[in-house]
């Protein structure tokens, strides 16, 4: 069974963007990010800057190396799977208050957390982190969430996801289409300034009867682990 750790983290949605995770500063929490709107942008509507030969290799859900720790459930609507050296965090059992008072935040940094960990709580969002990488400050996460979506074609979810980047500032933004879990999706890589300095981002999104999946993998600039594709081929829809 992984262990289970807490983090401070900031959030989005799935049909934009999924961001979290920050340990081992105690000055300073990074803020949630902003939600951005999902897209209703009607089918067939292609994005700017998109050709239809953009594509990448077919991911399938549940392609988990020999080694990986499976999670996630019925209860989250997904599942994935990290290596070794990962650890879930469960932001659902009660830990996340008692995580606060053990990092010593106080004031304004405290009730930002407790407002990213219940929006991720609500999202029922699965959540790993890279534990060697929170000894230089910034912790290497991983999360897998769907949530409610108008969206209902790749192209829609592709036209949200420019809007959502946009809005949130990110830059480099690069989106591609792909198989996730079986059906059509979109990857997409970005980077992004934030309190923690600059991040990277590597995320599958996929529409699925009425909502939007995705599986986001968030690292420091330079630091995106070699294993971050393989995770985003592990998600399965359930």
């Amino acid at each position: 069974m992984l262990r289970r750790v807490i983090v401070c983290s900031m959030a989005g949605t799935a049909a934009a963007l999924s961001l979290t995770g920050c340990l081992g500063d105690k000055k300073e929490a990074t803020p949630p990010a902003p939600t951005p709107p999902a897209s209703a942008a009607p089918a067939g509507t292609a994005p700017a800057g998109t050709t239809p030969d953009q594509t990448t290799p077919p991911t399938t859900g549940g392609n988990a190396p020999a080694g990986w720790t499976t999670i996630g459930g019925p209860e989250n609507g997904v599942r994935m799977s990290v290596p070794a050296g990962w650890m879930e965090i469960d932001l659902t059992s009660g830990e996340a208050e008692q995580g606060l008072k053990r990092l010593g935040l106080q004031g304004a940094n405290e009730d930002l957390l407790r407002q990213s960990f219940a929006m991720l709580e609500q999202q029922k969002a699965v959540y790993a982190v890279e534990t060697g990488s929170a000894q230089r400050g910034y912790a290497t996460n991983v999360n897998a969430l769907c949530t409610p979506s108008p969206a209902s074609s790749v192209e829609a979810l592709e036209m949200g996801t420019r809007q959502g980047m946009s809005q949130l500032g990110a830059q480099d933004v690069q989106i591609t289409r792909a198989t996730i879990a079986g059906r059509p999706g979109i990857r997409t890589t970005y980077s992004l300034r934030s309190g923690a300095g600059v991040l990277t981002g590597r995320q599958v999104q996929v529409v699925d009867g009425g909502r939007a999946c995705s599986l986001t993998v968030t690292a420091k600039d330079g630091e995106m682990p070699g294993e971050a594709d393989q995770i985003t081929n592990t998600l399965e829809l359930l």
